[in-house]
């Protein structure tokens, strides 16, 4: 009876709920509904909610949730899937000139540094623009309260010796926003070609939502900073590059379903 009592007790299931929001951090599933902040809450609240749901009928349906998140962690550090996963994410034309170099934004913090993220992509639009392949460099800017990006950049410029126009179109919220605010920059500039900058994953979805607003596209991915993008042999790099290859798949989805998305040649 004791033994029974036992595998009833919520201090297992506080430990499964730990576990189980632990495995959803590792995996980066927080990424499916956009949430980029800071996930110990989030496990602690899975925590405190499986230790609930353990003393009641829901115990069973709680406990084979955790072993999911398990089984789906051994899938992606030890199997292909996230290789087959990314498959096609990536777009890279052949350098052209254009009359701007577009940079997606990524983490910036309230101070105004930059995250490796944010930084890769900065330093390879600043580079386009120092090979003289566009004369001026826009920058997305989040919503607030995150600080611009106009700062950092300019500041990079100045330490590099190199002259160029620099522009920020925001606060946007998600890639859909930066297509509009930079298709309305260059409506005002009579700019028609850009290039489009952002990382290597991202590249498909981003650059056909600006070639959605009537602009034409030069995509150039910036260096991936967080795994290595040719070679996913580690698990540690499979497990960090499965939550922005899902991220991807399910952002192309949403926003085909929604006509945000130019038609590709083949669709067309």
């Amino acid at each position: 009876m004791a033994r029974e009592r036992g595998r009833y007790s919520p201090l297992v299931g506080l430990t499964a709920g730990a576990l189980g929001g632990l495995l959803i951090e590792d995996l980066g599933l927080h990424s499916l509904i956009s949430f980029w902040g800071d996930m110990g809450p989030v496990v602690v609240v899975c925590a405190l909610a499986c230790a609930l749901l353990w003393t009641t009928r829901l115990r069973r349906l709680t406990g084979l949730g955790v072993a999911a998140l398990g089984v789906l962690w051994l899938l992606v550090a030890f199997t292909p899937l996230t290789s087959w996963l990314a498959e096609g994410l990536v777009r890279r034309d052949p350098p052209s000139a254009a009359d701007a170099v577009f940079v997606h934004a990524s983490s910036i913090y309230p101070t105004g540094e930059l995250s490796s993220t944010a930084m890769s992509r900065i330093l390879h639009g600043v580079e386009l623009v120092a090979e003289h392949q566009a004369p001026a460099l826009v920058l997305s800017d989040l919503k607030r309260p995150y600080p611009s990006y106009a700062g950092a950049t300019k500041s990079l410029l100045e330490n590099l010796g190199i002259t160029a126009e620099v522009d920020t179109v925001g606060g946007n919220l998600n890639t859909r926003d930066e297509a509009l605010s930079l298709a309305r920059l260059c409506n005002e500039r009579g700019w028609k070609r850009v290039i489009v900058v952002t990382s290597p994953y991202h590249t498909r979805r981003a650059c056909a939502a600006v070639e959605h607003e009537g602009l034409s596209v030069v995509c150039s991915p910036s260096a991936e900073t967080n795994f290595d993008i040719k070679g996913l042999t580690r698990s540690d790099g499979r497990r960090r590059a499965f939550s922005a290859a899902l991220h991807e798949r399910i952002g192309l989805l949403l926003y085909g379903w929604r006509g945000w998305l130019a038609k590709s040649p083949a669709e067309s």
